[in-house]
């Protein structure tokens, strides 16, 4: 029977065993860029403390004391990066060197690594990038659409060309979490408002067809139920069959009205 099972779950290490307190192991307190690294944003006292987990070896454990209300490692290299309400900093640890600071007037109330190059963070605002080569000040990319201006962000993707990214927002409203998307275009400079709690980009080659299609797959839960919608962002390729837009239900149990999704990966 255990060959028929979708998703095998395996526990690579705890964080509490690893002397993490409960108490900073949340959203606020780890972040996860991809599969190599863990890092949590430790607070003792007045103190704090970047600890920086190898998954591959989680033996290989980095304490670093930091002044910052957030914490992050590059997707692949050994580099920090560290938030502390409008102030950033890079830091390469091989080196030991700073690669760049910046310090803004904006606070900065959410940020991410969209790609090995560029950090996209966010304030109540606007939307910046902020990259490790070139120009040391970030760029403002966008405004945050109207539907997502009262809402705290819980992500950030761009697709694999950057032509298309995607903010994603959760509010309170009636005893429920709404979510709400903004999908904006770099090239046509537009944004659309769309409903949906998670997403991701993926990269999809249709059978038959010679070049892969740009997707967005996301996914919401509202007052009539749970969806889960796949549509072709990008135009389609030359030689290309469209990819055929699909909504398909996410049937949620009985015993949990009050659940929504909150994360997507491909």
């Amino acid at each position: 029977m255990t060959s028929l099972i979708p998703i095998r779950f395996q526990e690579l290490f705890s964080l509490q065993k690893m002397g993490i307190s409960p108490n900073n192991i949340s959203f606020g307190y780890v972040t996860m860029e991809s599969d190599k690294y863990i890092v949590v944003r430790e607070t003792v006292g007045d103190s704090s403390q970047a600890v920086v987990i190898n998954v591959a070896n989680p033996t290989d454990i980095l304490r670093k004391p930091i002044s910052a209300d957030s914490v992050m490692m590059h997707p692949v290299s050994r580099i920090l990066a560290l938030k502390l309400v409008k102030n950033l900093q890079i830091f390469d640890l091989e080196l030991k060197s700073k690669i760049k600071a910046y310090s803004g007037t904006e606070d900065v109330k959410f940020w991410t690594w969209i790609n090995s190059n560029t950090i996209g963070f966010v304030t109540d605002v606007s939307v910046y990038h902020w990259t490790l080569s070139g120009d040391p000040a970030p760029t403002k990319v966008f405004d945050r659409h109207s539907t997502l201006q009262s809402t705290e962000i819980i992500s950030y993707r761009s697709n694999a060309d950057g032509k298309f990214l995607l903010l994603v927002g959760i509010s309170s409203k009636d005893s429920r979490i709404v979510g709400a998307m903004q999908l904006y275009s770099t090239e046509r400079k537009v944004s659309q408002a769309i409903e949906g709690h998670a997403a991701c980009f993926v990269q999809f080659k249709l059978e038959g067809n010679p070049h892969p299609s740009s997707l967005v797959c996301f996914s919401l839960r509202n007052a009539a139920g749970g969806k889960l919608h796949i549509v072709e962002v990008s135009q389609t390729p030359a030689g290309n069959q469209q990819f055929p837009k699909k909504a398909i239900d996410v049937v949620y149990p009985a015993d949990a009205a009050s659940d929504f999704p909150l994360s997507m990966q491909v």
